[in-house]
């Protein structure tokens, strides 16, 4: 079994978001600054908040987007979501040139060009123990509330990586994010990061997964994404943060029927890799399945006792009674 396990931690610092973290952080605080800057927003209690896959270190580079949650603390039942979005707009158009703010749906997304970035800001008032967003319809325009919790998600993320440990670290978000490495190699566009981000989730709590290396947790996540795709591609999705919700996607029935297949593929080349007793063959097919950064540098090196092919260095040595090449970090 080739867990290939420092090959791993540096295939994940490959994956990490680098200086866009910096700019992510930046660009957060400026708009996090403009709404506050608000007298109609302050009189609701504005209390913007960061979310989305940045807060809660499961985003991989490149960073394209961070997610502000722009909670009115003071804000009561009366308040009607169109007003909430004209107040919010007006608000960003305070401090940013026109062409910069562009409304969505249920939020505005503010360019940041110099960071090749965007900050997506929502509005949110308190409903309960959730909170409720505003979503326009394409009918006729108009908004509504709609209940949702990311918050929650926050916490569910760390309290994840707490319960499941390799080593006394953490390993539910390093999976997290190889899993969305695998997805952004192998899918052109939906289901999206999220969506495969929370079906991570759901392989660890409902399956208690146990594993003895990084390979093998990013193998048997796959596998269980895998076998589940075809349900919640029918079913949906079921919402960790709010009971009997489903989660929201754009995938449509194609995209699922490519996700399947793909995804199919892509468990039986993690089993493959994490089953192979060649740490060089493994090393390839490990490097298919994770791909390349942006950068076109592969995700996962190539061993030093490698070569690019698969095939063994004829220099390289064994450590005496390990049975594999010295360097390799295989049982770490």
């Amino acid at each position: 079994m080739a867990t290939l396990a420092s090959y791993f931690r540096e295939s994940l610092q490959n994956i990490e978001p680098g200086k866009d973290a910096d700019h992510a952080r930046d660009a957060h605080a400026e708009v996090r600054d403009v709404l506050q800057q608000s007298p109609d927003l302050r009189d609701l209690g504005i209390n913007p908040v960061l979310i989305g896959s940045y807060k809660r270190n499961v985003s991989i580079r490149r960073v394209k987007d961070v997610d502000v949650f722009g909670r009115l603390d003071d804000a009561d039942d009366t308040l009607r979501p169109g007003h909430a979005l004209v107040l919010f707009h007006n608000a960003l158009l305070e401090g940013y040139d026109k062409n910069r703010v562009h409304a969505q749906h249920r939020s505005f997304k503010v360019d940041f060009p110099d960071y090749d970035l965007a900050v997506d800001v929502v509005p949110a008032r308190k409903s309960g123990n959730n909170w409720e967003i505003p979503k326009k319809t394409d009918q006729d325009n108009r908004a509504s509330w709609i209940e949702t919790n990311p918050l929650k998600l926050n916490d569910l993320t760390t309290q994840a990586n707490a319960d499941f440990t390799l080593n006394g670290k953490g390993i539910y978000v390093p999976t997290v994010k190889l899993v969305r490495q695998v997805r952004r190699t192998w899918l052109d566009d939906q289901p999206g990061g999220l969506f495969l981000e929370l079906m991570t989730f759901w392989a660890f709590r409902n399956h208690e997964l146990a594993a003895r290396s990084q390979a093998e947790y990013l193998t048997l996540a796959l596998e269980h994404i895998a076998a589940e795709l075809p349900n919640v591609a029918a079913d949906g999705l079921d919402d960790p943060t709010i009971d009997g919700k489903k989660i929201a996607t754009r995938a449509t029935e194609d995209d699922f029927k490519v996700a399947i297949k793909k995804f199919d593929e892509a468990s039986k080349l993690a089993r493959d890799a994490l089953d192979d007793d060649d740490d060089c063959q493994a090393a390839v097919l490990w490097q298919r399945l994770l791909g390349a950064t942006t950068e076109d540098e592969r995700v996962f090196p190539t061993p030093e006792y490698c070569n690019a092919d698969g095939t063994r260095r004829a220099t390289a040595t064994t450590v005496k009674g390990a049975g594999s090449p010295a360097g390799t970090g295989r049982y770490a």
